[in-house]
């Protein structure tokens, strides 16, 4: 973690109290950093207001939550079970800082705590990890692609039922005969093959997605963040079939996103993208020699323009946008 704010809480000498810092003098919501007797790592929510639960507390996979009272005020403690889980810990609770953080009634913050719970009761069912930043640009990939082809040419619950990259299938989209890989690039004219079983698929075929993608900032007009295109698609499928908003929405935390303040921060220029038809002359590497499990490479795409996808193959696809 970049800062820990548990290093300058000692531990509780009582069994009963804990020892603790207000988390954010401005915030509605009292949170609080805290220690108990036996030096666990805590996090607390301190309320005037009651902590309904609607049916039972949320489970969340290496933390134990609990409802109690101290002194007059209800309380929702979060403790940490297992100091490898302490680097997610610390990104809930900042969290559910927040994602309250501009609220003005308690008791309308306090159910956006327990709603956004079960979003992470969610995420951590699968002890999925956080995405880093050349992970959210891969997923923006897919968006992209999910957004500009896929949308556009299909139902909105097929093309989400197409999605298999958040299923941790091989390949990140499979439809009809057709499965697809998507790649993002910046300048740099090649991509990163990160397991050797992405460009084999047992369907007919196989198309190469990249996208190029240049970072950015908010200055600039055309740039965005995952934020915006995700509302963009959003606004799409709903307008479809409003249905479908919580399966785009369920996709998204199997893939390992969650909604973090962090990921704003990061804005992207979409330059182009284009298509390749990965046949068996496509350079890549065909077989592992034998005691190799697994490999990372590069492949440069200046060497495989005999490999750009014609038009006949997109309309086979479905995909063609012309």
């Amino acid at each position: 973690m970049k800062s820990n704010p548990w290093n300058n809480i000692e531990r509780s000498e009582s069994n009963i109290r804990l020892n603790g810092i207000l988390a954010d003098k401005s915030h509605l919501l009292e949170f609080y950093w805290a220690k108990d007797s036996f030096g666990n790592l805590l996090f607390v929510l301190n309320a005037a207001s009651e902590i309904i639960v609607n049916s039972k507390i949320p489970q969340l996979n290496g933390i134990e939550i609990s409802i109690g009272k101290h002194d007059r005020n209800n309380q929702l403690v979060f403790t940490l079970a297992s100091e490898e889980d302490k680097y997610m810990f610390h990104t809930l609770c900042k969290d559910l800082i927040e994602s309250t953080k501009d609220m003005k009634d308690e008791e309308y913050a306090i159910k956006t705590v327990l709603k956004r719970l079960e979003k992470w009761q969610y995420f951590l069912k699968s002890r999925r990890k956080i995405i880093d930043k050349r992970q959210l640009k891969g997923l923006i990939g897919e968006l992209l692609f999910l957004e500009h082809y896929l949308l556009k040419n299909y139902d909105a619950e097929d093309a989400l039922t197409f999605w298999r990259a958040p299923l941790q299938s091989v390949q990140d989209f499979e439809f009809s005969s057709f499965a697809v890989e998507v790649k993002t690039k910046s300048s740099v004219n090649s991509i990163t093959i990160s397991a050797y079983e992405q460009l084999f698929s047992e369907l007919d075929h196989l198309l190469l997605y990249v996208a190029t993608l240049n970072d950015s900032t908010d200055k600039t007009p055309e740039a965005f963040n995952i934020y915006d295109l995700i509302d963009k698609i959003r606004d799409d499928i709903k307008t479809k079939n409003s249905i479908l908003e919580e399966k785009f929405n369920n996709l998204l935390v199997h893939y390992g996103f969650i909604e973090l303040e962090e990921y704003r921060e990061y804005y992207f220029l979409f330059i182009t993208d284009e298509f390749y038809e990965v046949t068996e002359d496509f350079p890549k590497i065909s077989t592992l020699p034998d005691g190799v499990e697994s490999l990372t490479y590069r492949i440069n795409l200046d060497k495989c323009k005999a490999f750009l996808a014609d038009k006949e193959i997109l309309i086979k696809a479905g995909i063609n946008n012309e």
